[in-house]
């Protein structure tokens, strides 16, 4: 009898829920997917290169990396929206929650600014706030296909 090495379908269809902290993460996906739907209250209009449009998909983009960087988003949600070098990156700068359970106080983008370099390149930088704290994000983003993806970050 032949042994088959499990696929991870595999494996995450074994996942239990009820083995899950539902409290541990936001439950839901960052928000970009930005296609035109006449069902969906947010309709993002995108722009004539076929490409979502920048500003409001750095802010959404911004605000999922602030959660994960703070612990309240699992890491996986952005793998879609970064490259490979940047999802590395932010993995090794999540920290821990100390608290399982503290009143949550959400980070907001207080100012997002947006420079396109080329049509299918975007430099833009983003102020985010939480609690008194505030701090500044980087970002450099490249056309892939129909979206935009993070290819450089820096979270001063």
């Amino acid at each position: 009898m032949q042994h088959i090495t499990p696929s991870l379908g595999h494996i995450l269809l074994e996942l239990k829920p009820s083995l899950i902290n539902k409290n541990s993460w936001i439950q839901c996906e960052i928000d970009l997917q930005m296609t035109l739907s006449p069902n969906s209250a947010n309709v993002a209009i995108k722009t004539k290169n076929g490409l979502p449009d920048p500003n409001e998909w750095t802010k959404k983009l911004v605000t999922g990396i602030a959660e994960v960087l703070i612990g309240d988003r699992p890491v996986f949600q952005l793998m879609r929206w970064v490259s490979f070098d940047v999802y590395t990156e932010i993995d090794k700068q999540i920290k821990p929650r100390s608290n399982p359970n503290p009143k949550r106080v959400r980070p907001i983008v207080r100012a997002v600014h947006v420079e396109a370099t080329s049509e299918n390149t975007i430099e833009a930088s983003a102020v985010i706030q939480k609690g008194v704290r505030g701090r500044a994000m980087g970002l450099k983003l490249e056309a892939e296909n129909d979206r935009w993806r993070c290819t450089q970050l820096l979270v001063a």
